[in-house]
């Protein structure tokens, strides 16, 4: 299985395991919304990790990253 692919799944479990949290404290009466929020915001995170892994970052280009 493709690194992407792992991080995709990752991150989408840990956005369902939030949406969870969320779910049950608002059901006891507790403060879930936060964690709805963070669980929601990593949903479209989850879809784009690993797209276009061709296009390459400045460190994979052979570019340094210190200021001149």
């Amino acid at each position: 299985m493709p690194q992407h692919t792992r991080q995709r799944f990752f991150i989408l479990f840990v956005a369902l395991i939030n949406l969870g949290l969320a779910t049950a404290l608002i059901a006891n009466g507790h403060a879930g919304i936060p964690l709805g929020v963070i669980g929601i915001a990593l949903l479209p995170l989850a879809w784009l990790t690993g797209r276009n892994p061709a296009v390459a970052t400045g460190d994979q280009q052979g570019g340094d990253s210190y200021a001149a």
